[in-house]
């Protein structure tokens, strides 16, 4: 079987590391060539292959992973690996026990590997690696919300998030969401007051607002902000708290990210518009 490697350990070279919520999402590196022995997890984790490729034995099987595979581990599944002739970019994000069990909620499914090549799930890969490297202060619900997302799709429950008709439950969690945006709020106090477990909420939130719940609430104080704007008595430090935001930087941040321009830059295109 080999070696069992302890929680948030990775062979490889660990560029960034950071922890949300009993999740370890770490950026690692593989040297070109290497060949990692049979070995395990403490751990289940999934990771998406960012460049480079290898392949990978566990059992009597082989997959080949490419740029945009995502592969889900489940813990303690020995496998091996031998890698190409270019260096290889790994996002892996492990997931403490608690947390599985209550994202699996009792389904065997999480017992047993997955695999993605490329399509929605690499694409959900993708966008919590690039909330994983912005490193913002509000990106906890939106890389929690992703994560389920992702082991929704690894048990098979996106599927089952559209198969009804619009839910009167759903639409309820959306006007909370749009009443409270401002406040400090998590996924699964969310799903808790709709009534439904956390992975099913995730998948059908984006299955019928085409975004994720964090991503959702951005574009709410966003769009607040844009509102207060219009105010030239408000700094926009009394913005950026009012809002929800830790900071006028923060605000700033995630503000040109959405409209490619400062809030202050943004209020000057108000007020010669305005004119």
């Amino acid at each position: 079987m080999g070696t069992q490697l302890e929680g948030g350990r990775f062979f490889g070279r660990t560029l960034r590391r950071r922890s949300v919520a009993q999740l370890t999402l770490a950026d690692v590196v593989y040297p070109a060539g290497a060949r990692l022995p049979s070995h395990s997890h403490e751990r289940a984790y999934f990771c998406l292959i960012r460049r480079g490729s290898y392949t990978e034995t566990y059992g009597r099987r082989t997959r080949e992973c490419r740029p945009m595979t995502l592969v889900f581990h489940p813990p303690g599944e020995p496998h091996a690996q031998t890698f190409s002739g270019s260096p290889v970019a790994s996002f892996n994000v492990e997931i403490g026990s608690e947390w599985l069990q209550r994202a699996a909620a009792g389904s065997s499914y999480l017992d047993q590997p997955a695999e993605f090549h490329g399509g929605e799930v690499a694409a959900l890969g993708q966008s919590l690696f690039h909330e994983f490297a912005c490193n913002d202060e509000d990106s906890a619900v939106t890389i929690e919300g992703l994560t389920l997302e992702i082991l929704a799709a690894c048990t098979g429950s996106n599927a089952k998030a559209c198969a009804a008709p619009h839910p009167r439950w759903l639409a309820e969690a959306r006007d909370l969401l749009d009443a409270r945006f401002r406040e400090p709020l998590t996924l699964r106090s969310i799903a808790r007051g709709a009534g439904v477990h956390p992975v099913y909420f995730a998948a059908a939130f984006r299955r019928f607002y085409h975004r994720s719940v964090g991503e959702y609430l951005r574009w709410r104080r966003l769009e607040y902000v844009r509102g207060k704007l219009l105010d030239p008595e408000l700094s926009l430090a009394e913005i950026a708290l009012d809002a929800g935001f830790a900071d006028q930087s923060h605000l700033t941040r995630n503000f040109k990210r959405l409209t490619g321009r400062t809030p202050g830059e943004y209020r000057t295109f108000l007020r010669f518009k305005t004119e």
